[in-house]
């Protein structure tokens, strides 16, 4: 590529048949067939190469990463050259905004069930996400404000009759099992599911009408991922953890929180809960929870796809969900969960 060739509003692309390999030093390797060689790619460089998970032009590119790195636009303009000589990207000639993206976690999800790896072919370069299957291409943050999603307004109107349901459900029902004792450092965390990955539980419908009636309006909640009210006994800690993928996002609304004592981290940041207020986060980045208060804490959790999938990316991963079985590890621990009698105190 010489000087006249290149153009900054050219449109480039990550090759669908690229495969990544973290390495224990943080790099990432990049294999290319047998006959190409490999190509490491360091740690400080890993955000600019996946900025072309979704096919984008190499000024957008460099907007977006000028957000987190300084960097010399000659720099960038050499390392694109130096990337697209190497053919780790390709210059697209026709619109598959969403299909590139789409194709490269395709086949790294395939790998990763097929060959039964400890590790997900794609990773972030964020130090504090780290899903165990990460989508590429999707924006970034570890908290979303709320007015962002035009579902949250009728969401946090409709909190009198959730909390109302929800009550009930504590008082006629013993619908609370204990879960995720792995997670709990100190106390214990129980939950009442409403849907695990698309699947409704039919008790918590029945109990709860209005609820589902509310959730149900909200595009992409039940499908992947799971819709629970969560319980925190008193003196309970959540340790830190990350979720499953950074290809939804998590809501909470809390219900029933104490005065003091209850905090919500993400990240960096420690969020206060306030009952009737929705906080979004994205759960694959590190988070933890805990109520340090003499009474219990119960919030409404629930997915839904992160707003930049496209129809074709959210329908593969409904699939995926149903063809894999992922909501079966949760069924089978709701199943055969002790029950949390102290939630009704």
């Amino acid at each position: 590529m010489n000087e006249s060739e290149f153009d900054w509003n050219g449109v480039y692309s990550l090759p669908a048949d690229l495969r990544f390999r973290p390495t224990p030093a943080g790099t990432l390797q990049l294999d290319r067939g047998a006959v190409a060689p490999s190509t490491e790619v360091s740690r400080d460089l890993i955000a600019v190469l996946l900025a072309f998970a979704r096919a984008q032009s190499v000024e957008d590119a460099y907007q977006e990463i000028s957000e987190e790195w300084d960097v010399p636009r000659e720099i960038f303009e050499n390392l694109i050259r130096k990337w697209v000589g190497e053919e780790i990207l390709r210059p697209l000639r026709s619109d598959r905004r969403s299909s590139t993206r789409l194709d490269l976690f395709r086949k790294a999800l395939e790998e990763f069930f097929a060959l039964s790896m400890s590790s997900f072919p794609l990773s972030s370069h964020f130090k504090l996400q780290q899903p165990l299957v990460f989508f590429p291409g999707l924006s970034t943050q570890e908290i979303h404000d709320p007015r962002r999603f035009p579902w949250v307004a009728a969401l946090e109107a409709s909190f009198p009759r959730i909390q109302q349901e929800f009550t009930r459900l504590l008082e006629e029902s013993e619908a609370f099992g204990k879960i995720h004792a792995s997670q709990t450092s100190r106390g214990e965390w129980a939950a009442a599911y409403l849907w695990i990955f698309g699947e409704g539980v039919e008790e918590t419908h029945r109990r709860c009408p209005e609820t589902v009636r509310a959730l149900s309006a909200i595009p992409g909640v039940a499908q992947f991922g799971t819709t629970l009210f969560s319980a925190l006994a008193p003196h309970t800690r959540i340790s830190p953890h990350f979720g499953y993928t950074n290809a939804k996002l998590r809501c909470q609304l809390p219900l029933r929180v104490p005065s003091r004592g209850c905090r919500l981290k993400v990240g960096d940041d420690e969020i206060e809960q306030r009952e009737g207020r929705c906080i979004i986060f994205d759960d694959s980045f590190l988070h933890s929870a805990w109520n340090d208060s003499d009474e219990s804490r119960f919030v409404l959790v629930f997915d839904f796809f992160h707003p930049d999938l496209t129809a074709e990316e959210v329908e593969y991963l409904a699939s995926v969900a149903s063809e894999k079985q992922l909501g079966k590890p949760y069924r089978d621990q709701a199943a055969a969960a002790a029950k949390a009698r102290w939630v009704r105190s």
